[in-house]
């Protein structure tokens, strides 16, 4: 550094040091100052300011410079209300204006972000949003994009990273819209505009799907009334459907639950993931469905039928009941004698073995089952689906034993499992006496199946 730029330096900073201003300033630009004198760095000036501060042993008082001058250091001959002094301040002045405009248009490069990233499933968006210690805005927003503001306030800048295809791109979408449509932001962008200055928004995410995103959110502009609002497809829906529920966008996620319950069979023939879809999602898919809607889906692969009968086994286990089922397999349990599977109100409906049989005061047959303790429904439910190998033939296994129906024919209640087994005699038992082939005789025989019958059965045990 030469002389003459040394001896300018030092006038201009004992300047400042006269100014109480300048001293109170905690983050002091020095970058600023070191444009007033042409040649020298931020770095020799903030040294060069520290070097007097200690020769004068601190900042001396405004208009003292006796402690400066005492170490043998020129003194200035400028006051703190000179030409010098208020040009220095004016070009601070700016330059401190053209910083903070700057930081809040996201160009101060010396900002050290802290992250704090939320990665969501595959397939599924990540957002990063990046708050800036120093109250600056983030460095890579244009101050063109950072001053656009309409009735829905400024604009905010979203960058979409996708990872998949190497892609990235930005949209801009007004701050209020952005917090309305999708709610994820909301704590991040508050109405406290000092604290969405401070957010710096990336998402992780197709940028095809937040393209899609985008134009939604923007449905109920002027520019996309012309356009039209995006359109869901059965390519499209499960990705969407899963973007949108992470970024809490709640009636976009209604919309593609709905599509879902119309057009299951069109989306699962599709080369979509659907192993992506978390239990809460799945959950409500499977409310809109009743159980023979689920049964008709075309589902060659099972990539989401058997998530869907999975949810109405549980419904039917629930206490409450299922809309799928009369009945509800809440206290599902096995009798030990006759090993049928049995509710509180089909124990006294179902016959047990003849040795379990009883007469109450009324003369009416009961019988008395015993609950198998040994029995636990979990692992024949695991069993029964290494069996019957889908949730499907499970489903439909359980919803059986619960649910009852009286035979027209043999006038017996028997569990919808049992449709087929009814133990009907097309012709009435023939009792003929062995002795003269009268019709007298007490034990008679079916001749469909030459099944003995008694004439007199009150068990009923043989019809």
């Amino acid at each position: 550094m030469s002389a003459l730029r040394a001896v300018a330096l030092d006038l201009m900073l004992r300047t400042f040091m006269n100014s109480s201003e300048f001293n109170e300033m905690l983050n002091k630009n020095w970058e600023a100052i070191a444009k007033l004198i042409p040649g020298t760095t931020a770095k020799q000036c903030a040294k060069r300011y520290e070097e007097l501060q200690h020769a004068a042993g601190g900042v001396p008082p405004v208009g003292d410079f006796s402690s400066l001058a005492a170490h043998g250091r020129p003194m200035t001959l400028e006051r703190s209300d000179s030409g010098l002094s208020r040009y220095v301040r004016s070009m601070l002045d700016q330059n401190d204006s053209a910083a903070k405009s700057d930081a809040s248009k996201g160009l101060n490069p010396r900002s050290r972000p802290t992250s704090a990233k939320i990665k969501g499933a595959i397939n599924c968006p990540s957002a990063s949003l990046t708050k800036y210690s120093n109250g600056r805005g983030s460095p890579s927003q244009s101050s063109q994009q950072a001053n656009q503001a309409d009735s829905q306030g400024p604009h905010m800048v979203i960058h979409v990273c996708d990872e998949a295809k190497n892609l990235k791109q930005d949209f801009t979408c007004p701050r209020d819209l952005l917090v309305q449509e999708m709610k994820y932001f909301a704590e991040y962008l508050s109405v406290d505009a000092h604290r969405w200055e401070e957010v710096d928004i990336s998402v992780h995410c197709d940028v095809q799907i937040f393209d899609w995103l985008m134009r939604y959110v923007k449905r109920l502009s002027s520019d996309a009334k012309k356009e039209g609002a995006p359109k869901l497809e059965p390519g499209n829906v499960i990705s969407i459907l899963i973007s949108s529920d992470f970024l809490k966008m709640d009636s976009l996620v209604e919309e593609c639950i709905d599509y879902c319950h119309e057009n299951m069979s069109a989306i699962v023939a599709t080369p979509c993931n659907m192993n992506c879809i978390n239990d809460k999602l799945i959950t409500r898919i499977a409310a809109l469905f009743n159980h023979n809607e689920a049964d008709e889906i075309k589902d060659r692969k099972d990539k989401f039928k058997s998530k869907l009968f999975c949810k109405k086994i549980e419904n039917l286990f629930d206490p409450q009941g299922s809309q799928d089922s009369p009945a509800s397999a809440a206290n599902l349990y096995r009798c030990g004698i006759c090993k049928k599977l049995l509710t509180p109100e089909l124990r006294n409906k179902l016959k047990c073995l003849p040795n379990r049989m009883t007469i109450d005061n009324e003369g009416n047959i009961s019988y008395s089952h015993v609950r198998d303790g040994n029995w636990d429904v979990n692992d024949y439910l695991i069993s029964l689906r290494n069996q019957v190998k889908n949730w499907r033939e499970v489903y439909w296994r359980i919803w059986g034993s619960i649910n009852y129906l009286k035979c027209s024919r043999c006038q017996q209640t028997f569990p919808c499992v049992e449709l087929s087994q009814c133990q009907y005699h097309p012709e009435p038992a023939q009792f003929l006496n062995t002795v003269d082939n009268s019709a007298t005789g007490a034990i008679g025989i079916y001749p469909c199946c030459k099944q003995r019958s008694l004439r007199f059965d009150p068990t009923q045990q043989n019809t």
